[in-house]
């Protein structure tokens, strides 16, 4: 007798199959504002533009995985053996899509440092090679992480979850997939400038409620040390603060990792 996956699992793959029909014209008007890699979160249209297609995640999953934290009442406690589990996986995700993404752009060498500094597009200055290497395969880690923890945490995830956090009066304020949609339609994304939007968190049933978060950084060439967590620079409201920095400080969350091909994950 065959089991069923999970009607979940079912709107997960459709929701893909959906996205994935959608053309280039659809893809080119999803969202530019998502982050794919530390330079992209400077200049994340150019990286969306370039590449000629959304820019990490469809839009459909995102609100998918997103929506199930609030769905689901009983969560799985966040404990060392389901931590492991899920550091596992997403270790396992990144692997994959730095394999799959050099295997088809250069059958599988590594890029030169030279290839990886190369300008692409018709703006030499919007994105280099890198850029796009690495928007191409935060997008396939992401497509990869949701379905994984579909199956290890169903209702205690989100993929890229966008946060507002008020510094001064030391608030938080999840954006909801369906506002941000509104002002993607109302060609009103600049407002989310200054947002925080971690790859992946791990929650008690709901995105305010984070237990850990994870950051994919796929290096173009150096893959022997873990990169640094970016810095935010002069002029954002974040400045001279560091990635990791500002998602304890907003998130309240202890566990921050970032996962990187190879090397894994590491605070």
């Amino acid at each position: 007798m065959r089991l069923r996956p999970p009607w979940t699992v079912w709107l997960l793959v459709v929701a893909v199959l959906l996205q994935g029909c959608g053309g280039a014209h659809a893809r080119k008007q999803s969202y530019q504002f998502d982050s794919a890699t530390n330079a992209c979160r400077h200049q994340p249209a150019s990286c969306a533009q370039a590449a000629g297609q959304e820019a990490v995640l469809p839009s459909a999953v995102r609100t998918f995985a997103t929506a199930g934290g609030s769905a689901v009442a009983a969560v799985k406690l966040l404990d060392a053996t389901s931590k492991q589990e899920v550091t596992k996986a997403l270790e396992e995700c990144a692997n994959k899509a730095r394999t799959q993404v050099i295997l088809e752009r250069f059958g599988g060498r590594i890029p030169t440092p030279d290839e990886c500094r190369k300008p692409i597009g018709p703006d030499a200055r919007a994105i280099t090679l890198a850029m796009q290497l690495g928007e191409e395969m935060h997008r396939i880690a992401l497509r990869c992480a949701a379905q994984k923890l579909e199956e290890l945490r169903p209702g205690g995830f989100s993929i890229e979850p966008t946060y507002r956090y008020d510094r001064p009066a030391d608030k938080t304020r999840w954006i909801a997939p369906e506002e941000i949609e509104l002002l993607r339609r109302q060609g009103n994304l600049g407002e989310l400038k200054g947002t925080l939007v971690p790859d992946v968190v791990l929650h008690a049933g709901d995105p305010l409620r984070a237990q850990a978060v994870f950051d994919f950084k796929f290096p173009c060439v150096d893959l022997t040390q873990s990169p640094p967590w970016r810095k935010y620079p002069a002029g954002h409201p974040f400045q001279g603060s560091t990635q990791n920095a500002m998602y304890q400080e907003a998130l309240k969350v202890e566990f921050i990792f970032q996962i990187s091909p190879w090397i894994g994950a590491s605070l």
